[in-house]
Protein backbone atom coordinates (compact mmCIF):
# COMPACT_ATOMS: atom_id res chain seq x y z
CA UNK A 1 0.00 0.00 0.00
CA UNK A 2 3.27 2.79 0.98
CA UNK A 3 4.44 1.81 -2.74
CA UNK A 4 1.41 1.80 -4.85
CA UNK A 5 0.89 5.54 -6.29
CA UNK A 6 -1.64 8.16 -4.02
CA UNK A 7 -4.18 8.59 -6.63
CA UNK A 8 -4.47 4.40 -6.90
CA UNK A 9 -5.29 4.57 -2.94
CA UNK A 10 -7.84 6.87 -3.10
CA UNK A 11 -9.63 5.75 -5.90
CA UNK A 12 -9.53 2.12 -3.84
CA UNK A 13 -10.92 3.92 -0.85
CA UNK A 14 -13.48 6.04 -2.47
CA UNK A 15 -14.65 2.15 -3.88
CA UNK A 16 -14.80 0.83 -0.68
CA UNK A 17 -16.68 3.64 0.89
CA UNK A 18 -18.92 3.36 -1.73
CA UNK A 19 -19.91 -0.41 -1.75
CA UNK A 20 -20.43 0.06 2.17
CA UNK A 21 -22.42 2.56 1.19
CA UNK A 22 -24.72 0.38 -1.22
CA UNK A 23 -24.60 -2.58 1.14
CA UNK A 24 -26.77 0.19 3.84
CA UNK A 25 -29.25 0.67 1.28
CA UNK A 26 -32.30 0.34 2.89
CA UNK A 27 -34.52 -1.37 -0.27
CA UNK A 28 -38.05 -1.30 -0.05
CA UNK A 29 -39.90 -4.90 -0.66
CA UNK A 30 -40.48 -4.53 -4.17
CA UNK A 31 -36.78 -4.10 -4.95
CA UNK A 32 -35.89 -7.02 -2.37
CA UNK A 33 -38.03 -9.17 -4.31
CA UNK A 34 -36.04 -8.60 -7.40
CA UNK A 35 -32.54 -9.48 -5.13
CA UNK A 36 -34.91 -12.80 -4.03
CA UNK A 37 -35.93 -13.72 -7.64
CA UNK A 38 -32.39 -13.87 -8.78
CA UNK A 39 -31.31 -15.54 -5.84
CA UNK A 40 -33.94 -18.23 -6.13
CA UNK A 41 -32.96 -18.01 -10.27
CA UNK A 42 -29.73 -19.37 -9.31
CA UNK A 43 -31.15 -22.23 -7.33
CA UNK A 44 -32.68 -23.50 -10.33
CA UNK A 45 -36.32 -21.81 -9.52
CA UNK A 46 -38.61 -20.15 -11.83
CA UNK A 47 -38.96 -16.49 -10.36
CA UNK A 48 -39.92 -13.14 -11.34
CA UNK A 49 -42.09 -11.45 -9.08
CA UNK A 50 -44.15 -9.52 -11.54
CA UNK A 51 -44.47 -11.96 -14.54
CA UNK A 52 -44.41 -15.37 -12.84
CA UNK A 53 -47.09 -14.17 -10.07
CA UNK A 54 -50.66 -15.67 -9.43
CA UNK A 55 -52.49 -12.17 -10.25
CA UNK A 56 -50.93 -12.91 -13.61
CA UNK A 57 -52.59 -16.08 -14.01
CA UNK A 58 -49.40 -18.62 -13.72
CA UNK A 59 -50.42 -22.04 -12.32
CA UNK A 60 -48.04 -24.64 -11.65
CA UNK A 61 -46.97 -27.23 -14.44
CA UNK A 62 -45.40 -30.56 -14.48
CA UNK A 63 -42.21 -30.61 -15.57
CA UNK A 64 -41.83 -26.86 -13.91
CA UNK A 65 -40.16 -25.34 -10.48
CA UNK A 66 -41.85 -22.43 -10.46
CA UNK A 67 -41.98 -19.53 -7.73
CA UNK A 68 -45.53 -18.03 -7.28
CA UNK A 69 -45.09 -15.05 -6.10
CA UNK A 70 -48.32 -13.03 -4.56
CA UNK A 71 -50.16 -17.47 -4.00
CA UNK A 72 -53.51 -16.34 -2.23
CA UNK A 73 -54.39 -18.95 1.24
CA UNK A 74 -56.73 -18.25 3.39
CA UNK A 75 -55.23 -15.38 5.27
CA UNK A 76 -53.75 -13.34 2.67
CA UNK A 77 -51.33 -14.01 -0.14
CA UNK A 78 -47.95 -15.42 0.26
CA UNK A 79 -44.84 -13.77 -1.03
CA UNK A 80 -44.18 -16.71 -3.02
CA UNK A 81 -45.15 -20.44 -3.06
CA UNK A 82 -42.44 -23.19 -4.33
CA UNK A 83 -44.15 -25.43 -6.61
CA UNK A 84 -42.14 -28.67 -7.79
CA UNK A 85 -44.44 -29.55 -11.18
CA UNK A 86 -48.20 -29.28 -9.49
CA UNK A 87 -46.98 -29.84 -6.09
CA UNK A 88 -46.83 -27.05 -3.26
CA UNK A 89 -43.60 -27.58 -1.20
CA UNK A 90 -42.89 -24.35 0.37
CA UNK A 91 -43.35 -20.46 1.34
CA UNK A 92 -41.50 -18.02 1.45
CA UNK A 93 -42.38 -14.85 3.53
CA UNK A 94 -40.39 -11.68 1.98
CA UNK A 95 -39.42 -8.71 4.00
CA UNK A 96 -37.62 -5.72 3.21
CA UNK A 97 -33.68 -5.42 3.49
CA UNK A 98 -33.85 -3.73 7.03
CA UNK A 99 -36.11 -5.90 8.35
CA UNK A 100 -35.20 -8.63 11.24
CA UNK A 101 -35.28 -12.30 9.06
CA UNK A 102 -35.96 -14.89 12.28
CA UNK A 103 -39.27 -12.97 13.25
CA UNK A 104 -40.65 -13.21 9.85
CA UNK A 105 -41.10 -17.73 10.11
CA UNK A 106 -44.48 -17.18 11.80
CA UNK A 107 -45.75 -15.33 8.98
CA UNK A 108 -44.37 -18.46 6.74
CA UNK A 109 -46.49 -20.70 9.22
CA UNK A 110 -49.77 -18.63 8.72
CA UNK A 111 -49.71 -19.17 5.14
CA UNK A 112 -48.64 -23.06 5.26
CA UNK A 113 -51.90 -23.42 7.82
CA UNK A 114 -53.64 -21.08 5.40
CA UNK A 115 -53.24 -22.76 2.01
CA UNK A 116 -55.49 -24.49 -0.05
CA UNK A 117 -55.60 -26.44 -2.54
CA UNK A 118 -56.93 -25.06 -5.99
CA UNK A 119 -57.06 -26.51 -9.49
CA UNK A 120 -54.47 -29.31 -9.98
CA UNK A 121 -52.39 -28.51 -7.52
CA UNK A 122 -50.97 -30.48 -5.07
CA UNK A 123 -50.00 -31.17 -1.27
CA UNK A 124 -46.50 -32.61 -0.60
CA UNK A 125 -47.96 -35.01 1.46
CA UNK A 126 -49.16 -34.24 4.92
CA UNK A 127 -50.74 -32.68 6.67
CA UNK A 128 -48.19 -31.98 9.89
CA UNK A 129 -50.13 -30.68 12.58
CA UNK A 130 -51.53 -27.70 11.69
CA UNK A 131 -49.38 -27.00 8.25
CA UNK A 132 -50.46 -27.94 4.50
CA UNK A 133 -47.42 -26.81 3.10
CA UNK A 134 -43.99 -28.52 4.69
CA UNK A 135 -40.93 -26.29 3.92
CA UNK A 136 -40.49 -22.37 5.12
CA UNK A 137 -38.81 -19.66 4.16
CA UNK A 138 -37.95 -15.91 5.19
CA UNK A 139 -35.48 -13.88 3.63
CA UNK A 140 -34.62 -10.51 3.54
CA UNK A 141 -32.56 -10.75 0.40
CA UNK A 142 -29.49 -9.87 2.56
CA UNK A 143 -26.59 -12.09 1.86
CA UNK A 144 -25.72 -14.42 5.31
CA UNK A 145 -23.36 -12.80 7.90
CA UNK A 146 -22.73 -14.83 11.52
CA UNK A 147 -22.51 -11.36 13.31
CA UNK A 148 -26.07 -10.36 12.05
CA UNK A 149 -27.79 -13.76 11.92
CA UNK A 150 -31.37 -12.49 12.47
CA UNK A 151 -31.12 -9.83 10.08
CA UNK A 152 -29.29 -11.83 7.17
CA UNK A 153 -29.82 -15.09 5.30
CA UNK A 154 -32.37 -17.16 4.29
CA UNK A 155 -34.31 -18.33 7.25
CA UNK A 156 -35.46 -21.95 6.88
CA UNK A 157 -38.06 -24.52 9.56
CA UNK A 158 -38.99 -27.68 7.95
CA UNK A 159 -42.56 -27.76 9.59
CA UNK A 160 -43.00 -31.48 9.72
CA UNK A 161 -41.78 -31.60 12.70
CA UNK A 162 -42.88 -29.42 15.81
CA UNK A 163 -39.66 -30.20 17.64
CA UNK A 164 -37.76 -28.41 14.62
CA UNK A 165 -36.57 -24.66 14.97
CA UNK A 166 -36.12 -22.10 11.75
CA UNK A 167 -32.08 -21.65 11.49
CA UNK A 168 -30.45 -19.49 9.13
CA UNK A 169 -29.19 -20.81 5.71
CA UNK A 170 -26.54 -19.09 3.22
CA UNK A 171 -28.23 -20.03 0.39
CA UNK A 172 -31.85 -21.21 -1.48
CA UNK A 173 -32.14 -25.20 -1.67
CA UNK A 174 -32.76 -26.61 -5.19
CA UNK A 175 -35.92 -27.82 -6.41
CA UNK A 176 -34.10 -31.46 -6.15
CA UNK A 177 -32.66 -30.98 -2.94
CA UNK A 178 -36.59 -30.17 -1.14
CA UNK A 179 -37.50 -33.16 -2.97
CA UNK A 180 -34.72 -35.58 -1.17
CA UNK A 181 -35.61 -33.29 2.28
CA UNK A 182 -39.13 -34.17 1.85
CA UNK A 183 -37.94 -37.87 1.49
CA UNK A 184 -36.49 -38.60 4.60
CA UNK A 185 -38.78 -39.24 7.53
CA UNK A 186 -36.72 -39.13 10.81
CA UNK A 187 -39.30 -39.52 12.71
CA UNK A 188 -40.58 -43.23 10.93
CA UNK A 189 -36.46 -43.89 11.00
CA UNK A 190 -36.00 -43.39 14.31
CA UNK A 191 -39.44 -45.68 15.11
CA UNK A 192 -37.79 -48.09 12.94
CA UNK A 193 -34.15 -47.64 14.80
CA UNK A 194 -36.23 -48.37 18.25
CA UNK A 195 -36.84 -52.40 16.83
CA UNK A 196 -34.14 -52.55 14.71
CA UNK A 197 -32.06 -55.91 15.96
CA UNK A 198 -29.03 -55.37 17.29
CA UNK A 199 -27.42 -58.97 16.99
CA UNK A 200 -25.19 -58.69 13.87
CA UNK A 201 -23.57 -55.76 16.01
Amino acid sequence: AEAAQPELVAAIVDRAQAAGAADQLDLDEAATRKLIDAQLCAAGWEADTDAIAYKQGVRPAKGKNLAIAERPTSSGPADYVLFVGLTAIAVVEAKRRRKDVAGAISQAKRYSRDFVIKGDEQLAGGPWADYQVPFLFATNGRGFHRQFKTASGIWFLDARRSTNHADALDGWYTPEGLLARLSQDHGKAEEALKTEPTDYL
